[in-house]
């Protein structure tokens, strides 16, 4: 939800952090808060980030990284996706943050995130030419998988319900089953 009316910066963004504990982000120049993550949206992250960790890193093809860390994909766009995938073509990893584009970028959906997540950050993201994007749905335990970016707009769109298989990533697939195990018992 869009917080702010006037046009903010990057320093605008880190000002408001020092006082506030509140998960921020800015898409040109608009100020947008990210309710804190449920136990089962972290689980799915790290089970996504454990999976990444041992196709991506693990071979040397590149790195992996969870939220929160910025990727600041214009001059007043910073976001924090939940998951990232960069490889080692894309040098933007500075000690502080990403200064481009990742080679993927993932978001895990609640109900207060779905048109967000669905449409604002995956429209965003091809704006930008992040060349794949995975929407996590844990109520429909699937994944979407964004593709082939183009003029702004994603050209190819997948939803997977059993394996989710990158469209860009080589050997990189996850099994939906483990990703979505159940985390508490009835």
């Amino acid at each position: 939800m869009a917080i702010q009316s006037r046009s903010l910066t990057y320093d605008d963004l880190e000002r408001m952090r020092e006082t506030r504990n509140d998960r921020l982000e800015l898409i040109d120049g608009e100020l947008f808060v990210t309710p804190s993550p449920t136990p089962m949206h972290q689980d799915i992250s790290g089970n996504l980030y454990t999976l990444f960790r041992n196709v991506v890193f693990e071979s040397g093809r590149g790195r992996v990284y969870f939220a929160p860390l910025d990727v600041r994909l214009g001059e007043n766009t910073i976001v924090q996706p939940d998951l990232i995938i960069i490889l080692h073509d894309r040098p933007i990893l500075t000690t502080s943050r990403v200064e481009g584009v990742p080679s993927l970028a993932v978001e895990i959906i609640s109900p207060s995130t779905s048109a967000y997540d669905s449409v604002r950050k995956r429209d965003l993201y091809a704006q930008h030419g992040v060349p794949e994007y995975w929407l996590v749905d844990p109520d429909a335990e699937t994944v979407t998988v964004f593709s082939d970016p183009q003029d702004g707009r994603y050209r190819a769109e997948q939803v997977m319900s059993d394996v989710a298989v990158s469209a860009t990533i080589l050997g990189l697939s996850v099994d939906l089953a483990a990703i979505f195990a159940p985390m508490f018992a009835d």
